[in-house]
Formats: C-alpha cells, sequence, structure tokens
C-alpha cells in the first residue's frame, strides 16, 4: 500500500470526524494536525471513531484486516496516533509484517 494514498484517505476520514465534532470551528484536516495530546484537534471518542474508521476502510476498501490499537501500539516510545504522518507509517509498517508472516507460514 503506498503511503501517500494511505494518507489522503485517512485525511477524509478524519475530516469528517472533525466535521461531526465541530462547533462552528472549521478545522482542515492535514497529515501534521496532531490528534493526541494537549493541541489534538478531536475528541479521545473522535480519536477512537477515526481509528476504527480507519481500520475498516483498509478491510473493506484493500481486504487488509490490521487491530492498530495494542499494547505494542501503546508502548511505543513514540506514539503511532500523534499525526496522521505517523499512523500513516505504523499502518505501512504492520502491512509489511503481516505480508512476511503469511508468506512464512505458507512456505
Amino acid at each position: 500500500m503506498q503511503k501517500q494514498r494511505l494518507i489522503g484517505i485517512m485525511i477524509d476520514l478524519l475530516q469528517d470526524v472533525i466535521d461531526e465534532q465541530s462547533e462552528g470551528n472549521s478545522v482542515k484536516a492535514s497529515a501534521s494536525l496532531p490528534l493526541v495530546g494537549p493541541d489534538a484537534t478531536i475528541t479521545s471518542m473522535g480519536l477512537v471513531s477515526f481509528i476504527s474508521d480507519v481500520e475498516v476502510s483498509l478491510e473493506e476498501n484493500y481486504d487488509i484486516e490490521l487491530i492498530l490499537v495494542s499494547e505494542k501500539a501503546l508502548s511505543r516510545k513514540k506514539s503511532p496516533f500523534r499525526t496522521i504522518d505517523a499512523l500513516a507509517d505504523y499502518v505501512v509498517e504492520l502491512t509489511v509484517a503481516s505480508t512476511e508472516k503469511e508468506e512464512v507460514t505458507t512456505d
């Protein structure tokens, strides 16, 4: 999966969440917009919804089944949920690892 295509999908999904939560604020989703922390653009529930939307979109559109929130993800020194760009890197990493694992088990 190409990272730039993934970022585009995630920006669209994040914009949907922002629009649902907005109270007249016109924030535009971008790859560098903070998803967590004091400057986060969405609420924690919005983040949960966004991550779920990403997982569903990956499965429905690309037949990629991933669980993004895990102990491994949450225990990283740098959270993969900081920005869309960081999350896209994490999805690509998981996809590559999943593909390599499948190749080993089918050989």
